[in-house]
């Protein structure tokens, strides 16, 4: 939108001009953009707004406008939320925001009030039943079980068989990442579908259960159609570089796995892309 917004404004000051060169002497509308992740110290956060901040530079050169990027991701370990920042936006007089929403009541209120005061609304990597932004990106996440179940079928041998992890609560990006590991991997590849609460210690010992259970040693490789089990310290069930583990990230203590060793493939979402 703020591509053809920005056209627009261009095509405008052409026709409206004597001189070529006139649009590249003055600015020819001007914008203040925030982007709200949800942690502050979080780098898949920091990628969107890096890729974000790069979007407005280019758009801001190329079509003489001025774009202000409001940076507003809360500090949680600070006590700052989504619905805070959120009305810093406001008092700030922005002309939209670019959001990773939370779900609770707080937060769907803050943007319900921004629509009504005529903000425009982005959401990325999540979106909220009932309120309809200007767009959303989403990933894809039928791709992301795809490439997972992939990287397992490189470190696999052959007629090895795997471990899924997912949630025991309902969750449809994980069943779309699901539905996408069977179908790549074949039912004969598959030993077991392994379900926890969706955090760190219900994993590991959901993944420390079925390790105990799998009595004649069928589970070569481990699935994780999120990263809770890489929430914390190191306390898989194997020794670093045992057992073929491939994840979908979500936090970035993920990357503390990839360098000792436990896990062989991680899919990461296109952060920056997004922002940008």
């Amino acid at each position: 939108m703020i591509r053809k917004l920005a056209i627009t404004l261009f095509l405008i000051a052409v026709t409206c001009t004597n001189s070529p060169f006139a649009q590249n002497r003055e600015i020819l509308g001007e914008y203040k953009i925030g982007i709200i992740g949800r942690e502050l110290n979080n780098p898949i956060y920091q990628a969107a707004q890096l890729g974000a901040q790069d979007a407005a530079l280019e758009l801001s050169r190329k079509y003489s406008i001025d774009i202000e990027l409001l940076t507003l991701t809360p500090d949680t370990d600070k006590g700052a939320d989504q619905s805070l920042a959120m009305g810093e936006l406001f008092v700030q007089n922005a002309d939209g925001f670019i959001i990773s929403p939370e779900d609770n009541a707080s937060v769907r209120a803050s943007i319900e009030f921004a629509q009504t005061q005529g903000q425009q609304i982005v959401f990325f990597e999540n979106d909220l039943a009932g309120v309809q932004p200007l767009t959303t990106v989403l990933a894809d996440e039928a791709e992301a079980g795809r490439l997972a179940a992939e990287a397992m079928l490189k470190a696999l041998p052959d007629r090895s068989r795997v471990a899924i992890l997912t949630s025991a609560t309902s969750d449809a990006r994980l069943e779309q990442r699901l539905a996408a590991v069977r179908a790549t991997l074949g039912y004969k590849r598959i030993h077991e579908i392994v379900s926890c609460q969706p955090n760190y210690h219900s994993a590991i010992r959901a993944i420390e259960d079925a390790q105990r259970g799998d009595t004649n040693h069928m589970i070569s490789g481990w699935i994780f159609l999120s990263d809770w089990p890489l929430s914390g310290m190191p306390a898989l069930p194997w020794k670093a570089g045992k057992v073929p583990t491939v994840a979908i990230q979500s936090s970035p203590s993920a990357f503390l796995y990839i360098d000792q060793g436990y896990i062989n493939s991680l899919v990461v979402h296109p952060y920056y892309q997004w922002g940008y």
